[in-house]
């Protein structure tokens, strides 16, 4: 008898898809998510959200889309978006999950570029999706919506999902390095890279992340950063892998997290460590009942030792720091609470996860001796496949069989790795990457500015915060605030200047850069 390639596919493939339909067979009656729509609490087990999960799929067959096309996902987090990543992960579409905070044209872009066949949205999200999709698109074929009503779109979900059956797809090859998603990151490039991720990585992805930082089977999970974003997807993938239980908010608001780590006995959280700072602010923080709280997790950015002190007495439990990037899909090493490092506390990154190298790497690809500096590179099986329709830039960052994160960094005399500087001029700001390239753009299309430099300095609530500093063309006096007004027409809030500084002169390198270096250090200050 003659096995057919479908079904040696489905005997040992790598899929994502298979993560939620293990799940339901050996933990059916567990709560797999938890929402707040509407303010009621909403649940699906493992067994219901496969079916629905499945549902979904079949109704993506039935309105003609196929393996390999593009979808894009536009939601905040709540049941259905899970559901549509999911069902597109079974039937072998690759999912683009979009950053619904960007500008229009952006998020038009990234559309256009991903040649996406259709959306997905929820109706709040309805008035960006139009703003999105106003031009044209010529790929994109179809819309659907989450829930009972209609709307604009095509097809709502509950439409789509009546008498669809509940059985699994199982007529769709997915192979191991497959894309699974497409996340588009804008980098330091004034145009977003698209970030391939592959059925494997995230696999890899879902089994390195719980076991680095310890999690537990069956441990319950709060999201609060926004699921568009790798980090949050990471961490869900994780807790499913261990038949947990997601509780979801769309946004953070300190007395919900406080009263949903309470009540929903919140066993791990990621945050921001802004988010972190405001939790300590609550005037009732001390009294309440955080003892579920086993591990905590802070992102994006380093926090100071006298804050982490006070979380560590507050929540009575560790706090480590997740590192990496969309590419790495997206932690490639973690510093662990209290670890023992050569210089103290700083802006230490730590060790790879347990499936990374991590390495420092010169310019000719040579890693260099401990102590000195180069450039933070990572290799391993959770890498992205490559930059979609960009060669150069995916041959550029995997260059001497590593991945380069641009950032550069040295490892110490304990074996823990110290963040030292970006090695390009990506602004991180409130958890968001801002390229300091598109911020110039933007300024230097108003008249008046005849140069500007773009660049982040501390900020304590968004860790950064982006300012501009521009030379004025003669005879031009524009308002602080009208430039910034100006950028908010291109650019989204978070990419927008928090302060606008004007300067006769620009200190500049011998070839004619801007030496941004100075300018950080010279307005390091501006918000402290």
């Amino acid at each position: 008898m003659n096995v057919s390639a479908l079904e040696v596919n489905l005997i040992q493939r790598v899929a994502v898809g298979d993560i939620l339909r293990r799940r339901s067979r050996d933990s059916a009656n567990l709560e797999a998510l938890v929402d707040f729509e509407g303010g009621q609490r909403r649940s699906l087990t493992y067994f219901q959200l496969n079916q629905r999960v499945n549902q979904l799929s079949h109704g993506l067959r039935q309105r003609g889309l196929q393996a390999g096309d593009r979808i894009a996902l536009f939601g905040t987090n709540q049941l259905d978006f899970v559901v549509s990543l999911f069902a597109c992960y079974k039937a072998g579409i690759v999912v683009v999950p979009i950053n619904f905070l960007q500008n229009p044209d952006t998020i038009h872009y990234n559309l256009s570029h991903a040649e996406v066949k259709a959306v997905i949205y929820e109706l709040a999200l309805e008035t960006i999706v139009d703003a999105s999709t106003v031009k044209d698109l010529p790929n994109l074929q179809q819309r659907l919506i989450f829930g009972s009503e209609k709307s604009k779109a095509d097809i709502c979900f509950d439409e789509l999902l009546d008498g669809q059956p509940t059985t699994e797809l199982n007529d769709c090859i997915i192979n191991d390095r497959d894309t699974a998603h497409i996340i588009y990151t804008s980098g330091t490039t004034s145009n977003p890279k698209g970030v391939e991720t592959s059925h494997l990585a995230l696999v890899m992805s879902s089994l390195s992340n719980p076991l680095s930082i310890g999690a537990e089977k069956h441990h319950s999970l709060l999201t609060v950063l926004p699921l568009f974003h790798c980090a949050a997807l990471s961490f869900l993938y994780g807790c499913m892998q261990l038949s947990g239980s997601i509780v979801m908010r769309p946004n953070f608001d300190p007395v919900e997290v406080a009263e949903l780590l309470e009540k929903e006995k919140i066993y791990t959280t990621a945050l921001l460590p802004m988010m972190w700072r405001a939790m300590l602010q609550l005037p009732d923080i001390q009294q309440r009942d955080f003892s579920a709280l086993t591990t905590a997790v802070y992102a994006m950015a380093p926090m100071d030792a006298e804050t982490l002190e006070q979380l560590r007495a507050t929540f009575d439990c560790p706090f480590h720091l997740g590192s990496g990037q969309t590419e790495f899909a997206p932690m490639a090493c973690a510093y662990y609470d209290e670890t023992p490092t050569e210089f103290g506390a700083g802006n230490y990154w730590g060790e790879p996860n347990i499936c990374a190298d991590q390495a420092i790497i010169d310019d000719h690809g040579n890693e260099v001796p401990q102590g000195e500096i180069g450039e933070i590179c990572w290799r391993g099986p959770q890498v992205m496949t490559g930059y979609l329709k960009n060669t150069e830039a995916t041959e550029e960052a995997q260059q001497f069989g590593w991945h380069h994160s641009g950032d550069l960094g040295l490892i110490d005399n304990e074996g823990q790795m110290l963040f030292v500087d970006r090695k390009k001029d990506t602004i991180k700001s409130g958890g968001e990457n801002v390229s300091s390239m598109k911020v110039e753009q933007a300024l230097l299309s108003h008249p008046a500015i005849v140069q500007a430099a773009a660049f982040g300095v501390p900020h304590p609530r968004w860790d950064e915060a982006v300012v501009a500093c521009i030379q004025l063309a003669p005879d031009t006096s524009p308002s602080e605030e009208e430039i910034i007004a100006h950028c908010k027409q291109s650019l989204g809030g978070f990419e927008t200047p928090k302060r606008v500084v004007v300067t006769e002169a620009f200190p500049m390198t011998s070839t004619g850069k801007v030496r941004k270096v100075e300018l950080r250090q010279e307005y390091s200050k501006l918000f402290t």
